[in-house]
């Protein structure tokens, strides 16, 4: 929703800007439909005339946009649509094309609208009035162009801070430390048929054995669902002699398998007791390694360094015998998302205990991981015929990919807010150009009575910035608004954030004032004689 949100206030900024400018164009062609008018065209004439101009601008700007949109489905790949949920997917095809073109056409329709009322409103003596005091403003047009700039600064002013709160808000998640070191370190999902598991420690055993004889291979091993993979189920967990309070039940902890050097290829850290190592799959003794978060929820006493050698639950297992002795607490890693909230809780077991029929190959190489890619495929065949490996990235691009949701509305949206600050721009320059050309013999008048260059240069620039400063209040509000809705999708952000809207403040005004100058500076140049012969 966030995205078609953007597009919706970009298609009205775009929309509202056109109105403008075409307004402008009716306004120096007023003598001519009225003088239509007069010879007796039908008021259905004129408006089928601005709908006919109207509709062909609006059609060509459909077709072009078509063909940028149909462009900008390379753009989504980039940005991660090649990781949507299974069987999503984006596309550019016919029905596309034909939604497009019609919303175009209505948007056309909804455009000429307001242009054919100002046509159908010209009278001859008041346009032949106007030519002849070009000084003479129809104050209510005057007003709506007016209108219409305050209202392109104001949705441009939402653009951008929602635009600057959603970088913001990557920025944030950028920072988290996800709970271990990501570089130099390979990943790969390798696939243990089902009737591979009875041999399936056995075989990875092998795989990792002939992984470490490999040169710069610091160390190596697997877990059933990597961080940051997207698929991180929980699992009931309930210590031994543990009762929930009144009204709560068993708490979901995250539940994985580890086999070899896992935590040392990860660099996760060792709190209190020891790793889990291969030993442990083949040995009866049921042992398991939990983190900090969860240590801290069920004894925390000293922070949680009571869990050393107390017994765990998992599911729904009561035999005594099933439990798992906690021989090791590790920090707490970044399981689901970077942003995921603080506790979560994890446990860790040997492989032999877990029936995953996919696991993830962790591999901390002193070379560039992607270097390792091509080895690491041969030693998996090598290890048995059977297995296959795929999904082969590095741990800092899997990091990268976990942000994607993050990362790409941030760059859609700064995409849309500068294409709306353009569009701003250009109404107000285009504003302000007509009102001096309109009132150049006004201009040339005050200058022949004396009144200086500077004066007459910020009387348009005085205009402009009050049109600022009203989109501006207008747009705060608007902004406020937006960071509320957006307040389920910020991360560590607060929707009413000053500096931001300071910063959003500050662009606007450098960008309207740019706009503004050129149109005061021209009125600066007037020659009063050229003004006045001109007349």
């Amino acid at each position: 929703w966030l995205m078609q949100a953007g597009v919706f206030f970009l298609l009205l900024i775009g929309a509202v800007n056109l109105v403008n400018l075409l307004l402008i164009r009716a306004s120096g062609r007023a003598k001519e439909m009225a003088i239509r008018r007069s010879m007796g065209a039908s008021r259905a004439h004129v408006v089928r005339q601005v709908m006919i101009e109207t509709l062909l601008l609006t059609s060509v700007g459909g077709v072009l946009g078509l063909i940028i949109g149909a462009w900008g489905i390379r753009l989504l790949e980039v940005l991660g649509a090649d990781r949507l949920p299974l069987g999503a997917h984006i596309a550019f095809d016919g029905w596309l094309a034909l939604i497009g073109l019609a919303g175009a056409v209505v948007l056309g329709i909804g455009i000429a609208m307001p242009i054919a009322w100002f046509n159908l409103r010209s009278h001859l003596a008041n346009a032949l009035q106007s030519e002849s005091r070009t000084g003479t403003i129809n104050r209510a047009t005057q007003r709506l162009r007016h209108g219409f700039i305050v209202a392109q600064i104001a949705l441009a002013f939402v653009l951008l801070a929602g635009a600057a709160l959603l970088g913001l808000s990557l920025k944030k998640a950028m920072a988290v430390s996800p709970g271990f070191r990501s570089d130099h370190v390979l990943t790969g999902e390798c696939t243990v048929s089902w009737d591979l598991q009875r041999e399936r420690v056995g075989i990875v055993d092998r795989l990792l054995e002939s992984i470490r004889q490999q040169p710069g291979i610091a160390a190596t091993g697997t877990i059933t669902n990597i961080p940051l993979s997207g698929d991180s189920g929980k699992t009931a967990v309930t210590p031994k002699g543990y009762v929930p309070p009144p009204g709560q039940s068993v708490h979901g902890h995250y539940s994985y398998a580890v086999h070899g050097e896992y935590f040392s290829a990860l660099g996760i850290a060792l709190r209190e007791g020891r790793f889990l190592t291969s030993a442990d799959s083949h040995r009866a003794e049921r042992v398991c390694v939990v983190d900090e978060d969860l240590a801290r929820r069920y004894w925390p006493r000293g922070g949680g360094g009571g869990a050393l050698g107390q017994k765990i639950a998992l599911g729904d297992e009561k035999d005594d015998a099933q439990l798992f002795t906690v021989v090791g607490v590790v920090g707490a890693v970044k399981q689901a998302a970077l942003t995921e909230a603080q506790g979560q809780g994890a446990v860790y077991l040997p492989y032999a205990y877990r029936d995953n029929e996919s696991i993830f190959i962790v591999t901390r190489t002193s070379q560039r991981p992607e270097a390792f890619a091509e080895t690491l495929r041969k030693l998996v065949r090598a290890a048995h015929p059977a297995l296959a490996v795929d999904n082969i990235r590095s741990m800092d691009t899997r990091i990268a990919d976990s942000l994607i949701t993050r990362r790409s509305p941030a760059l859609l949206a700064g995409i849309f807010a500068g294409v709306a600050l353009l569009l701003a721009a250009i109404g107000t320059y285009g504003v302000l150009s007509y009102a001096v050309a309109q009132r150049r013999r006004e201009i040339g008048i005050r200058m022949a009575l004396g009144a200086q260059r500077e004066q007459i240069g910020a009387q348009f620039l005085s205009l402009g910035l009050r049109l600022l400063a009203a989109g501006t209040i207008l747009g705060l509000i608007g902004a406020w608004l937006a960071g509320r809705a957006m307040q389920s999708i910020l991360f560590d952000v607060p929707t009413l954030h000053v500096a931001t809207l300071f910063g959003t403040a500050l662009v606007m005004t450098a960008v309207s004032l740019v706009a503004c100058l050129i149109p005061a500076r021209r009125a600066t140049k007037v020659d009063p004689i050229e003004a006045l012969r001109a007349e």
